[in-house]
């Protein structure tokens, strides 16, 4: 029988699996990369041109995805060696909360830019102390 945790803390406490589960979403690249690898695998040079991440930082979610079964590296034995990524089966399920996040985001875009420049005009507006 499983146990229903007795607080938020069980839950979503540092190192529990469902805040890493969180935070995983909650990454920016997770977010791209995803979107970008339901449209089809994708070898490492498309996805950095594409989402205009460094190298480095591409490796390390890349890697963390991978760790976490979300995305796949496939290695073809070519000469050169073409290596493609795309998203598993477990991957897929977070399609719907990222399709949901980029709709939010294009929905509220122009909303956000705006309250960023009144509050921006305020700021300067103020005597500083």
């Amino acid at each position: 029988m499983i146990e229903t945790p007795r607080d938020a803390a069980e839950l979503y406490g540092t190192g529990t699996p469902t805040r890493e589960a969180f935070e995983r979403l909650a990454n920016r690249w997770t977010m791209l990369i995803t979107y970008t690898l339901e449209a089809g695998p994708a070898r490492f040079n498309d996805l950095k041109k594409q989402l205009g991440v460094s190298g480095e930082m591409l490796s390390r979610v890349l890697r963390d995805l991978e760790r976490d079964g979300l995305v796949e590296r496939r290695v073809f034995a070519e000469v050169p060696v073409r290596v493609e990524y795309a998203i598993t089966p477990l991957g897929t399920t977070m399609c719907s909360a990222v399709h949901a996040v980029r709709e939010w985001a294009e929905q509220t875009a122009d909303a956000i830019s705006t309250a960023r420049a009144t509050y921006d005009e305020r700021s300067q507006a103020k005597p500083s102390h």
